[in-house]
């Protein structure tokens, strides 16, 4: 239980709809380089990073945010941050193809997700005993027990907290910690997408998760062919309309184009939500409409 600091308070809530996955072992990112889509050289113990895994087909097993928590020369320790929805199967497709490497690779389900958001975030951290991360996209901070992880969502200086026995409680559910995800304009696969959508089409280059420049990696041969021969037809659109609607909401032009996947409401009554559009639809400003009529304006891509 928190004691009455005297500092604005963030919201606190668990985050069940993520799991942590952690991998351990020698030579385990020269492993994971030929895994992700991202380059893993941009990961470091004070900055994440955001990726996915592809089959050979090109399409997601999961996505997630991967924090390197320990490194000891060719040794490291890492922690995958995903939808739990997707948490077994992405154990599954990093035990598959680790053959010839000595990895120790598992759900650890005794550790939490917590989201703070709102309020005196670095201010709350400092008197619960906890490390503050930089104030940049995806910074880290570790400690034996606990993992803290500055955050676009759920809120512009958010941060999640990560692991066990950890000294805070929730003062609000996870539903209004998803309202700040959507606001935010953050998509969640399994939510927003789903893995039959190739990621390219998901903003995985928006919210910086792939390189078009590292070496090969599984489902690369598939992802570089839709960039460089214009197979990216579809996006994840921030949207907003005047009325809440039951989801997934069609969106229609004089046909269904796409839907709306997420919706959450803002301070002034109207409704921001999240929706997968066909770029040329959008870039050629066409009018929208939901299935109830209501007009639908775009407000921009969704990124990290």
């Amino acid at each position: 239980m928190q004691k009455d600091t005297g500092i604005d308070t963030p919201k606190v809530a668990k985050r069940d709809a993520y799991a942590v996955i952690k991998a351990s072992g020698e030579n385990l990112l020269k492993y994971l380089q030929g895994q992700l889509a991202q380059d893993v050289s941009k990961l470091s113990e004070t900055q994440a990073i955001y990726s996915v895994i592809l089959t050979p087909q090109g399409k997601a097993v999961s996505d997630f945010y991967l924090l390197l928590t320990q490194k000891k020369n060719d040794w490291a320790e890492v922690m995958f941050l995903c939808p739990s929805v997707f948490a077994l199967n992405l154990v599954e497709r990093l035990r598959m193809f680790a053959m010839g490497y000595e990895l120790r690779i598992g759900k650890v389900s005794s550790w939490q997700v917590l989201s703070l958001q709102d309020g005196d975030v670095d201010a709350f951290l400092q008197v619960s005993g906890l490390l503050v991360p930089a104030h940049k996209k995806l910074a880290s901070v570790h400690s034996d027990t606990v993992s803290v992880l500055r955050m676009a969502e759920p809120s512009k200086d958010g941060v999640w907290v990560i692991g066990a026995d950890l000294p805070l409680s929730c003062n609000v559910d996870e539903h209004e910690a998803e309202r700040g995800r959507i606001l935010q304009g953050t998509p969640l696969l399994g939510v927003d997408w789903n893995i039959k959508l190739h990621p390219l089409n998901a903003n995985l280059i928006e919210r910086d998760g792939v390189s078009f420049d590292k070496g090969c990696y599984v489902g690369q041969e598939v992802t570089s062919r839709m960039q460089w021969r214009g197979g990216i037809k579809k996006k994840l659109y921030q949207v907003q309309i005047s009325e809440y609607v039951s989801l997934p909401c069609a969106v229609y032009t004089t046909a269904q184009v796409g839907a709306i996947t997420s919706l959450a409401k803002r301070k002034n009554g109207e409704y921001v939500g999240i929706a997968l559009l066909p770029i040329e639809v959008v870039e050629a400003g066409k009018a929208l409409k939901t299935e109830q009529g209501l007009d639908i304006q775009v407000l921009g891509v969704c990124g990290i």
